[in-house]
């Protein structure tokens, strides 16, 4: 009898070993180090919280990059340079049908453009004074295209590209850069343009004068896409090999960016300073209603499934290589739990 004893007081020592080996493997990141990197301008934000607090990660050294644009975080996350990234949320599915091997952890931002006029005050200006005007944007055959054709169809405002003026119609005309944009609005060329966040703040900054926003563009795409949630315009992903092998460092970066987004409402200054200072492009007046013109609120589990999705029905509508052609499997979806 005591022999039983001894032997099932082992065994239950040795199942309690077990049990507590996995709870802790759960709560223990196995990654030495790690690269995220994130779009220079407003999505840099998104991961300015972390970049200020957390060099490293429950023991993983994480090294931040911010990168030129679009182009710049295609190419990180394509060359697997990146492990993680805040990338647009339509490139992630382009790559991700391409056969690149990431996942989407979660939303990150939700829409930062705006139209700045300089000849009509914002009180009087509906979509329809854009009638025989040229429209200037940037975003040709990305974000910014998408949204403001949306939102002219959705208000029955007819358009086409030109850069001349049509009559009854509004001509948009796409630059390359915004810097392009903001001269001419400086220079008194341009009346009407799209822009997002930080741009919107240095065009006031530098323009000045009569130059105000007149027209806020996730607003109108809610009306236009008969949705109470604006388009998601960043995500969160992560490369689906440290997924798998490390899920619990995912869950740590994704309530991250959670905090970030509060921290940015209560107190932006210490987050764009950090950007300042690894040179991200930041201009001297974006303060805190520059920063609420991000609109960084990241959302994970079902309610980012649900936005991306409804975001990629309309895009898969109006342009299917927007998406890569088709709309991704649950397999590009990774649910993550987090605090909000």
């Amino acid at each position: 009898m005591k022999k039983l004893l001894i032997i099932l007081l082992v065994l239950s020592l040795c199942a309690m070993t077990v049990f507590s080996f996995a709870a802790c493997s759960e709560k223990t990141t196995t990654t030495n180090e790690i690269t995220i990197a994130v779009p220079d301008g407003g999505p840099a934000l998104g991961m300015s919280y972390l970049m200020k607090n957390y060099s490293t990660i429950s023991k993983t050294k994480v090294t931040y990059k911010i990168v030129d644009g679009a182009n710049g975080i295609k190419s990180a996350v394509m060359s697997g340079e990146a492990d993680v990234a805040i990338m647009p949320t339509n490139m992630a599915a382009i790559l991700y049908n391409g056969g690149v091997e990431i996942q989407l952890v979660g939303t990150n931002s939700y829409g930062l453009l705006y139209m700045l006029s300089n000849t009509v005050a914002p009180a009087d200006f509906t979509l329809d004074s854009l009638k025989g005007q040229v429209l200037h944007t940037v975003g040709q055959g990305g974000t910014p295209e998408i949204v403001l054709k949306k939102v002219l169809e959705g208000a029955g405002v007819e358009y086409e590209e030109s850069d001349t003026a049509v009559a009854g119609k509004v001509a948009i005309k796409f630059h390359a850069e915004g810097t392009t944009i903001i001269g001419g609005l400086k220079q008194g060329n341009i009346h009407f343009a799209v822009l997002g966040e930080p741009a919107v703040s240095t065009a006031i900054q530098k323009v000045g004068g009569n130059l105000a926003i007149v027209c806020d563009l996730q607003e109108k795409w809610k009306t236009a896409a008969n949705t109470e949630a604006s388009y998601p315009q960043t995500a969160l992903v992560a490369k689906k090999s440290l997924i798998e092998s490390d899920p619990y460092l995912i869950k740590l970066i994704a309530q991250y960016t959670v905090d970030c987004a509060k921290a940015l409402n209560e107190d932006a200054a210490p987050y764009i300073a950090e950007l300042k200072a690894r040179e991200a492009t930041v201009p001297d007046t974006f303060g805190a209603e520059g920063v609420a013109r991000t609109n960084i609120k990241p959302a994970f589990g079902s309610t980012a499934k649900a936005d991306v999705e409804a975001y990629f029905n309309i895009l898969k509508n109006f342009k299917a290589p927007l998406i890569g052609g088709k709309l991704p499997d649950d397999g590009f979806y990774y649910s993550v739990s987090v605090k909000e």
